[in-house]
């Protein structure tokens, strides 16, 4: 909750009566909040400009990934067929935080595993190969692991390649978020016609927010021709607009905890 309304804030810092005022929404009391503040500055993802004030400190790779949900499809290339993989036989599987944050870089990045040791994606991902192993490594990639393009597999591996993305399942989901946006938008064309409170919808659109976002931030951005990418588009487009509506809603009531009211 702290990260997402600092993230959303224009300055990326916030008085602590707003947070607590924002984290009582929420069913936190003022110490709970509080303590995550805490953790979160010991941690260093937040930092304390003046007495009282908590900001967002130098965004790491995870953080900027996040934030950067609206410009993935500018990273898309037309795909020529061939595939960039990650051998990772030989990494460190003891190091169980490395090896979180490698796994969690590979799903980032829309890998799947092929065969034991060797995930692939398709390579339409602009800046091929090398600019992938660079974002691979800052996002945690295990450094004994090796980064590599693929242009001819068997015939078998290829079919098995194709297949390791349940495009369906994508569908499915995305139409339901869609229809989540939906009752958002819903929700504040009543706050804005004064037919509803704004704390509650406030509070809701943050939970849409981070579920359709933590989506968006997951696809794996395949090419059409292994599953076309308009709905991912619409629903790019559509959380695009409801976070400006959402993002007005929680600016004025955080300044207006912020002022005392």
């Amino acid at each position: 909750m702290v990260l997402d309304l600092l993230t959303t804030h224009d300055a990326h810092e916030l008085p602590l009566k707003a947070l607590v005022r924002a984290g009582n929404l929420f069913g936190y009391t003022d110490q709970t909040v509080r303590v995550a503040l805490s953790r979160l500055k010991a941690d260093g993802v937040i930092a304390s400009p003046a007495r009282g004030v908590h900001a967002l400190a130098a965004a790491g790779a995870l953080v900027r990934e996040v934030e950067g949900w609206r410009r993935r499809e500018g990273r898309l290339v037309a795909w020529s067929g061939a595939w960039i993989g990650v051998a990772d036989a030989a990494i460190d599987r003891t190091d169980r935080p490395q090896l979180r944050r490698h796994d969690r870089a590979l799903r980032l990045r829309g890998f799947r595993q092929l065969t034991q040791g060797v995930w692939i994606r398709p390579d339409n991902l602009a800046g091929g190969t090398r600019a992938l192993r660079d974002d691979l490594t800052q996002l945690g990639l295990a450094p004994l692991a090796t980064v590599f393009r693929l242009d001819d597999l068997a015939p078998e591996d290829e079919r098995r390649a194709r297949a390791l993305w349940d495009a369906a399942s994508m569908d499915r989901t995305e139409a339901d978020l869609d229809r989540l946006l939906v009752l958002g938008n819903a929700a504040q064309d009543a706050v804005e016609a004064g037919e509803a409170a704004p704390e509650p919808v406030a509070a809701d659109s943050l939970a849409i927010g981070r579920t359709v976002i933590r989506n968006l931030v997951r696809d794996p951005l395949l090419p059409d021709e292994l599953r076309p990418g308009e709905t991912r588009r619409r629903l790019t487009e559509g959380m695009i607009a409801y976070q400006l509506r959402a993002k007005a809603l929680w600016i004025r009531l955080l300044d207006r905890w912020a002022a005392g009211g």
